[in-house]
């Protein structure tokens, strides 16, 4: 069986859990190959997670073979940067699921989407491309989620809720039902929303305020 070569933009925190996340799809089913890690801010050589980082962002697109690569950066404004510097058309971006995670009826998940261990989407779920939903969150009925978001761990979108682009979600908040969050907003930990989200505005406490 040939196994699929897989990159990691981003040797942080986030980073090492997504080589977490590739090694126990592989426990599962083996599937990727880990090249390394690709980092503008780490020095090439220097090792994460047992991986080498091959060197920046702008090095990928020197790659003349087909690579599949996961951007492993919470904040939604880089990664979006990152994916715009990356043109090299041997690139793709896969979807990966953790073996753990939970996906209901009529789940439509864009090019580029990590879903973490532990997460839940019921039902007539949209998740558009590049968006992050990280460990133990749950993603109601009729939810949708714009390009680029990051849903943080804990996270709990109640049904019908619709999530911009580019927007990032807090550890622990909780968006309650029919509410639309804007895009570029933010949403502080641990926040309860309990009504709409401006475009552009930052959210946070119990209840979510301005």
């Amino acid at each position: 069986m040939s196994l699929k070569d897989i990159a990691i933009v981003g040797g942080g925190g986030l980073g090492k859990e997504i080589a977490v996340l590739i090694h126990q799809i592989n426990q599962q089913q083996l599937t990727w190959n880990v090249i390394g890690f690709y980092d503008d801010e780490l020095p090439a050589g220097k090792r994460v997670v047992g991986h080498l980082v091959l060197g920046n962002v702008d090095r990928l697109n020197e790659i003349d073979y087909n690579l599949h690569l996961v951007i492993a950066i919470g904040d939604p404004m880089v990664k979006s940067k990152i994916v715009s510097r990356v043109i090299n058309p041997k690139i793709t971006y896969p979807i990966l699921v953790h073996p753990s995670a939970s996906l209901g009826f009529e789940i439509n998940l864009g090019k580029g989407t990590i879903v973490t261990a532990g997460c839940h989407l019921t039902a007539e779920v949209s998740v558009n491309d590049h968006v992050l939903i990280n460990l133990n969150s749950t993603i109601g009925h009729d939810v949708s989620i714009g390009k680029f978001s990051c849903i943080m761990p804990g996270v709990h979108l109640s049904g019908f809720v619709s999530i911009g682009e580019s927007v990032l979600i807090g550890t622990g908040a909780s968006v309650l039902q029919h509410l639309t969050i804007g895009n570029f907003a933010r949403v502080g930990a641990g926040s309860i929303v309990t009504k709409d989200v401006e475009v552009g505005s930052t959210v946070k406490g119990v209840p979510a305020r301005k």
